[in-house]
């Protein structure tokens, strides 16, 4: 009797330390889509606005501006970058994304040297690789308004193709751990029986 109501507190204790699940926060799917604005050498490139990415093929250092409407990423700590990575620029090219909040605060996060390929890309919403002040400190994620993504070729001057697949905000990672910890904790108990 004491080692079920053991495991019952075991399974209790599991539920408890996992908390409800979140789903993420998309900021785009990049679905068809559009930009309001492009800069330096994407005003030129070829652009593939696809079913599932937004697809630049240029030379250069590019970017693009787009208005996203109000997005509320309360609560949310990690930025996650879907992009693939195809021409040439091998371990040069750098994705970068940048979130802009109502007041003009703006963080930016980039992810230089990448190689070619598939990536998914994370980092912590608190830790970007530079900012810019608004009139409030701090970016608020309850009014993302804007989105700039980039391209730095990291000094490599051939063509390059970036498709940008998805971008949202995620939970953090640590939950996830939490849960492991609670299914393995139930097994251990189920083992000591």
């Amino acid at each position: 009797m004491k080692t079920s109501h053991a495991m019952w507190l075991a399974a209790a204790m599991g539920l408890a330390l996992t908390g409800p699940a979140r789903a993420d926060v998309v900021i785009s799917t990049f679905d068809n889509f559009t930009s309001d604005a492009l800069y330096a050498s994407w005003t030129t490139a070829t652009i593939v606005s696809g079913p599932t990415a937004y697809t630049i093929t240029a030379s250069g250092y590019g970017s693009n501006w787009k208005y996203l409407g109000t997005i509320d990423g309360t609560g949310y700590d990690t930025v996650q970058l879907t992009v693939t990575l195809s021409g040439g620029g091998d371990g040069f090219l750098g994705p970068i994304v940048t979130l802009k909040d109502a007041d003009g605060t703006a963080y930016h996060y980039a992810w230089y040297g990448q190689t070619l390929g598939s990536h998914v890309l994370t980092k912590p919403v608190q830790q970007p690789t530079w900012t810019e002040a608004g009139s409030i400190p701090g970016l608020d994620l309850a009014t993302l308004t804007h989105l700039h993504l980039q391209l730095d070729p990291g000094g490599y001057a051939g063509t390059y193709t970036v498709a940008f697949e998805d971008l949202r905000l995620i939970p953090e990672p640590s939950a996830l751990a939490l849960l492991l910890w609670g299914g393995l904790s139930l097994g251990w108990l189920r083992r000591q029986r």
